[in-house]
């Protein structure tokens, strides 16, 4: 199925990249972190492998540092709108952003 072929509500209106990179996640009224690594990144939400499940619903932070010495990395504040159990024992979370700094 081509692109153009798609229904309207399964198009991206945004680039999505492909990256691997090592992030932190904090969620919960304990700010609980877990360190994830991050599969892909949008201005909008990304997916993130972890090894622990997060609920659906639940803000979280995603904290990625910046490769560059004296550089601010990224911290973004959404929304867990996906956790999915994966052959290997980690999760599969997709995240919604709120808010990007």
């Amino acid at each position: 199925m081509s692109f153009h072929d798609q229904q309207y509500s399964e198009k991206r209106d945004f680039m999505r990249m492909t990256v691997e990179t090592a992030a932190t996640l904090t969620f919960g009224a304990d700010n609980h972190t877990c360190d994830v690594l991050c599969r892909d990144l949008s201005n909008q939400g990304a997916q993130v492998m972890a090894s622990e499940a997060v609920a659906e619903g639940t803000v979280a932070t995603l904290s990625i540092p910046s490769p560059t010495p004296g550089m601010q990395g990224l911290q973004a504040k959404g929304e867990v709108v996906r956790c999915q159990a994966e052959s290997d024992g980690r999760f599969s979370i997709g995240l919604r952003f709120d808010s990007l700094s």
